[in-house]
């Protein structure tokens, strides 16, 4: 491929990526409980896709320190967002599990996302659309390609 045409793309990219997730974020602002960050919320998203998790999970998925993941697990925990069960199989293991709190704030979250996406993307022509939902597919194969160890795209 032309590499200054991939340049082009990725500067491009580097422009317009910046403002549409700050206007997300913006958007979203008033629906996080106060003190709660995006990261914080990622994990809780997490956990509301998954059900549970151990911390090292988290850690791992979001390839960060288990000490990084036990503090912001515990500032969800004093805010009611989560709870922590220890397994019953290996008292060492601590499940992390979303409590009510939690689910209703990833749902509300989650539900103000789709209405912001969806003031923008309904204004796309159909073919547009498929055409964008085709190109990210094909990105994220890619990726999970190189995940998995097929080696790098160039």
């Amino acid at each position: 491929m032309d590499q200054k045409l991939v340049s082009r793309y990725i500067d491009k990219m580097d422009e317009l990526l910046p403002h549409m997730m700050r206007r997300m974020h913006q958007e979203l602002a008033g629906s996080l409980k106060d003190g709660i960050t995006a990261n914080q919320f990622f994990v809780m998203k997490m956990l509301a896709d998954r059900g549970q998790m151990t911390v090292s999970e988290v850690a791992e998925a979001f390839t960060v320190s288990l000490s990084a993941v036990t503090s912001l697990v515990d500032r969800l925990f004093r805010a009611g967002m989560i709870e922590r069960r220890r397994s019953e199989d290996d008292r060492r293991v601590v499940w992390l599990e979303l409590t009510e709190e939690g689910r209703n704030m990833v749902n509300t979250c989650m539900a103000g996302r789709r209405r912001v996406i969806r003031r923008y993307i309904s204004r796309l022509e159909e073919k547009e659309l498929v055409f964008l939902i085709e190109i990210n597919e094909k990105i994220v194969s890619m990726m999970r390609q190189e995940d998995q160890g097929a080696g790098t795209v160039e």
